[in-house]
């Protein structure tokens, strides 16, 4: 008997572990996003994000603006080969 009441416990815990969590998450989801709204960057990568993938193909000013994104991730430094 005493250890289904522990078995009973262990899951109460697991699910009121598992409720927490995803009030966690919902909160994350939730939280608003620091954004410049001048950044004409991130305006235009907003917009590309809408192309289909044969549109970005050909779309000069979206490649150009990921180039430009990937600069300032990686601040003009090239990528390292992780192969090394």
């Amino acid at each position: 008997m005493l250890k289904l009441v522990a078995i009973a416990m262990g899951g109460l815990v697991v699910l009121m572990a598992a409720i927490e969590l995803q009030n966690a998450v919902k909160e994350d989801r939730t939280a608003p996003v620091a954004a410049t709204p001048d950044d004409p960057l991130r305006a235009e990568l907003a917009r590309c994000r809408t192309l289909a993938p044969d549109d970005l193909k050909t779309d000069t000013a979206c490649r150009e603006a990921w180039a430009e994104n990937r600069r300032r991730f990686f601040d003009g430094a090239p990528p390292r080969d992780l192969d090394e």
